[in-house]
């Protein structure tokens, strides 16, 4: 009976080893700007880790920060996530990578790495600007209630956003934002251990039994991640909206309306399928453009239609960008990419040639046979009245007498089958003015 007992018990703990063997460890890679193409691919992975019953997520951060909004998200799923989290500082956790840093349960750092520095930035123009003064209040909120729900100092953390705070002693003095080097972190509570490689954290995780999964983006969130950064997303819907514009000005569909589609394909495509946004945004920015559309060239005048348009427009890309501050940098981004363009197209389309097809450059000499419009041509439909033909706004056709005629209002808008009277003729220009009832 002892035996068999024995034997049980031995069996028992191999089951559990071998148990234990079977789960894994996904390590993830936080590097580069932190974005959220990056925090869609981190999301996903947390989701697969709890999932796929993983004993841990390590996160291998060595980043110089990024997006608020995107640390945020990652920050969010850090702390909700039912699997153990694990940071290893190998480099660099700056402003919103030490965010993310300070939300897992365990953080180790290699020799030399640093974490901190986090005062918020926004991005002006060309360059960037200290954030308001009630936005550090907001960020350096969230980094103490980061730490506090991971049982960190949170006086630290909040010295990494905003310099107003007193003196820490042998870390750093007042007025200055903190920075914590791997020996301080470890000695401040913000470290668990100095380790050198990643084999190292597993170790003294007590996860080195255990199978080890390195993964990285797909190439599919890594062309979604190019796509919706701030830079190229913004570029794209430049183009997008230029392009369209002259397409509507040119005969015919070309080049541009081909590039248009296809750069808006890319625009909300990258952001779909980072789920950055839904299709119910890509349906209110059709709506807005076909409403902006309806009151250029069909609805006289500027009313409800147009501001209904431009209204669907601005929450779209509100939507699209994450928030109104995000959405005025890439408006503001689109309006230098517009100025470059314009003063370029204005100094190298004529020595390239550019527009030419749209350029009549024969010359029409009497010599040739071309003569003038005869200037009496219809000067003896002064005076005469009519109907119009179609909505002049201000020109359109209208019949006279017998026949149909090219004119144009005064300026003002005449409806279709309205009553006109002939007030002058400018060479083959017929003016005609609405009669008075």
């Amino acid at each position: 009976m002892v035996f068999l007992s024995l034997f049980l018990s031995i069996f028992a703990n191999s089951s559990q080893v071998f148990a234990d063997t079977k789960k894994k460890v996904i390590v993830v890679p936080v590097a580069g700007d932190i974005d959220n193409g990056l925090s869609f691919f981190l999301r996903r992975q947390l989701r697969r880790a709890e999932r796929e019953e993983a004993v841990a997520v390590i996160l291998e951060v060595n980043s110089n920060g990024g997006l608020v909004t995107a640390a945020q998200e990652m920050k969010d799923a850090l702390l909700k996530s039912k699997v153990k989290t694990i940071a290893f500082v190998n480099g660099r956790a700056l402003s919103a990578a030490a965010l993310i840093s300070i939300a897992c349960q365990n953080i180790y750092m290699a020799p030399g790495s640093e974490m901190g520095a986090a005062t918020p930035i926004m991005l002006v123009g060309g360059g960037v600007k200290a954030a308001e003064p009630k936005f550090v209040s907001a960020f350096e909120a969230e980094f103490g209630a980061t730490a506090e729900a991971r049982h960190r100092e949170p006086s630290l953390a909040k010295a990494m956003v905003n310099a107003n705070h007193d003196t820490i002693e042998g870390l750093c003095p007042k007025g200055e934002i903190l920075t914590l080097t791997a020996e301080n972190a470890f000695k401040h509570g913000y470290c668990d251990q100095i380790t050198a490689t990643l084999t190292a954290v597993l170790r003294s995780a007590s996860l080195e039994n255990n199978e080890v999964e390195n993964v990285a983006p797909t190439s599919s969130e890594l062309i979604a991640r190019y796509l919706t950064s701030p830079t190229v997303s913004t570029l794209l819907f430049t183009i997008a909206f230029w392009c369209m514009v002259i397409e509507f000005y040119i005969p015919g569909f070309g080049i541009f309306g081909i590039v248009s589609i296809v750069c808006f394909a890319l625009f909300f495509g990258g952001h779909l399928f980072a789920y950055m946004a839904g299709f119910e945004v890509l349906i209110i920015f059709v709506i807005g453009l076909i409403l902006l559309l309806l009151e250029i060239f069909v609805i006289p005048g500027f009313g409800i239609t147009g501001i209904s348009g431009i209204l669907c427009l601005c929450f779209s890309i509100i939507q699209l960008y994450g928030g109104f501050i995000e959405a005025i940098h890439a408006i503001g981004y689109l309006l230098v990419y517009t100025t470059i363009a314009v003063i370029l197209i204005y100094k190298l389309a004529p020595k390239l040639g550019l527009f030419d097809r749209f350029v009549l450059k024969k010359e029409m000499t009497a010599e040739s046979g071309y003569v003038a419009v005869e200037q009496n041509a219809y000067s003896d439909l002064i005076g005469l009245q009519g109907v119009t033909l179609s909505i002049c706004r201000p020109s359109g056709k209208a019949k006279i007498g017998t026949e149909r005629y090219d004119v144009v209002s005064e300026g003002d808008f005449i409806e279709k089958n309205e009553q006109v009277i002939v007030k002058k003729v400018d060479g083959n220009k017929i003016v005609i003015k609405k009669l008075e009832v």
